[in-house]
């Protein structure tokens, strides 16, 4: 996955895209003023650029200048962070040697896939001798995360379905289509668990992957030690080890049900 250097100096615009990229897979690097952010690209060489245009100490303007002059980063992708408020500043951008634009506010359904067409050759699927795909089933009260794990996941060709809750996912599980699922904890009416508990006596078959902020939970250490769970990953979860395990899930749960 990319390496990908953040230039912003509003915190929560940080720590929103930091947290995007890092869901999936990707490595955030930040600095929070135009200088900084010159010297961290001159020092780390990353894959792509996010700069903001109106930053402290240098603006974005005379941050891509520089970068643009620099040997080892001419052709690294530049993009602007910004709302384009008056006529003529996309062409501005552009001529000033931006490569390409992400709008404000960032809308965190579609942040990630904008950056694809300066990521594509950064970012590569499983072989195509991989074994056949299965499905998936994502348990998550919250759209917005089912929506980047369906995103993030469906690249490697799962069939992926989703529940809003545990009754909802048991009668899914229950179905006996779903290979491995993803689920929050942190769930209306029943906890992820209590759900996992449920699912392995449906199907034991099935691989479980508990997603959670309360990782040190004495609940979740529970049902690991009972087998309810297979792994866990604490939020904000690491993008290219949650691919993994899903993937190895599927081997795991066709050598159980062979």
């Amino acid at each position: 996955m990319a390496r990908i250097l953040i230039i912003e100096d509003n915190p929560t615009n940080m720590e929103l895209m930091s947290y995007l990229l890092s869901a999936f897979g990707h490595t955030p690097l930040m600095a929070f003023d135009g200088e900084s952010g010159v010297r961290l690209a001159q020092a780390e060489l990353p894959d792509l650029i996010l700069c903001d245009v109106h930053l402290p100490k240098l603006d974005g303007y005379g941050v891509v200048a520089q970068l643009k002059a620099d040997p080892q980063l001419r052709r690294t992708p530049v993009l602007a962070v910004t709302a384009l408020a008056m006529l003529g500043d996309r062409e501005r951008l552009l001529a000033a040697g931006f490569d390409g634009y992400i709008g404000k506010p960032i809308e965190p359904e579609q942040f990630v896939g904008e950056l694809g067409p300066f990521l594509v050759p950064l970012v590569a699927p499983f072989p195509l001798d991989a074994p056949a795909a299965g499905t998936l089933l994502i348990v998550d009260d919250d759209p917005f995360m089912v929506e980047i794990l369906r995103d993030f996941l469906a690249q490697d060709g799962y069939t992926i379905v989703s529940a809003s809750n545990a009754a909802d996912a048991i009668a899914l599980v229950a179905g006996g289509s779903v290979q491995v699922v993803a689920c929050d904890q942190c769930m209306p009416l029943m906890s992820g668990t209590a759900f996992f508990e449920r699912a392995r006596q449906l199907r034991p078959h099935c691989y479980r992957i508990m997603l959670t902020a309360l990782a040190d939970s004495a609940a979740v250490t529970l049902a690991i030690e009972r087998g309810d769970i297979d792994r866990c990953f604490p939020k904000p979860w690491d993008g290219a080890e949650l691919r993994a395990a899903v993937r190895e899930g599927f081997a795991v749960q066709a050598r159980r049900a062979a």
